[in-house]
């Protein structure tokens, strides 16, 4: 596959974000046999529009205040943020729950139907349970309308409505059973600060927002973090892989090897070792493991 990227930073931070996402693309293309055509840009008002020419953007952290504005300058119905939930707050025992909270970035209504569709498009592709939180006021009707179309478009996926309060409830006494949580604006700040809450390993939140022919894909990094580690940008990269360019088994890899680093990470801080992963180190990993797993499908035939 050929595709045209675009990597917007801001800062020491968001560059190095990018960075990760630069090195990460570059062995994919390599192991997979792609061509991705890589450009840099700031995240400034003048380099939003030329996006458009682009089949994905990656911003280098979804905390840059300029990142509504890329949405809204490339016309994004809906942002989605996901979170990790571990397996000491859910009924969970063998992995983490994982938790997407999608608001609705306007309630008009051709962006409300837009919205809709993706995140039953979302959900069918994540194979998890949609929860409506519904508008109050005029409104409702036109949401509740466009929940049931979907849901006659898309069978597969189940739904439940629920107001704000009873999805926030949800969330904390079970939040493995909530999926994707499709909210409006106005509920978006209160459902993502409770889902936050309940991620304790922050350094693999990230945001994601795309139709039909754009998406746009960053990393959630602490602000006093200097330095942050690759695992939020490369799950980040991974929805753009997977929803962006339709790379579902690129998108796998790259997601079961950031499961495996992290999981390593884990068992030698139950053994007393290292307190933190460095950074480096950890990239080189993911990156080892994208190598090992492009020439396994090259030898089996797949590639």
């Amino acid at each position: 596959m050929r595709a045209k990227i675009m990597l917007l930073s801001s800062g020491k931070q968001e560059e190095l974000s990018c960075a990760y996402a630069s090195r990460l693309l570059t062995d994919i293309s390599s192991a997979f046999g792609h061509s991705f055509s890589l450009a840099e840009g700031k995240m400034e008002a003048e380099a939003f529009a030329a996006c458009q020419d682009f089949r994905a953007v990656f911003a280098g952290s979804c905390e840059n205040p300029a990142f509504q504005d890329l949405l809204d300058e490339l016309g994004m119905p809906l942002l989605i943020r996901s979170f990790c939930v571990p397996e000491s707050l859910c009924a969970r025992r063998e992995a983490p729950a994982v938790l997407y909270v999608a608001t609705v970035l306007s309630l008009d209504e051709e962006t409300m139907l837009a919205a809709c569709r993706a995140a039953f498009q979302f959900a069918q592709e994540q194979d998890c349970r949609l929860c409506s939180v519904f508008p109050t006021g005029a409104s409702r009707q036109d949401w509740e309308a466009n929940i049931r179309a979907q849901e006659g478009l898309f069978p597969q996926v189940s739904s439940v409505s629920m107001t704000g309060p009873e999805a926030i409830s949800a969330m904390i006494t079970a939040p493995e059973r909530m999926g994707l949580i499709l909210c409006p604006p106005y509920a978006g700040s209160m459902l993502n600060a409770a889902g936050t809450a309940l991620c304790t390993y922050p350094a693999v939140m990230h945001d994601m927002a795309f139709d039909s022919e754009l998406g746009v894909f960053a990393p959630y990094a602490l602000p006093d973090d200097e330095t942050p580690q690759p695992f939020s940008a490369a799950l980040a990269l991974a929805k753009l892989l997977r929803f962006s360019l339709h790379l579902t088994r690129e998108a796998a890899c790259l997601e079961a090897a950031v499961n495996n680093v992290l999981t390593a990470h884990s068992r030698v801080l139950r053994e007393g070792g290292e307190t933190a992963p460095d950074p480096e180190k950890s990239l080189d990993m993911i990156c080892e493991q994208i190598a090992v797993a492009g020439e396994l499908m090259l030898r089996a035939g797949l590639g």
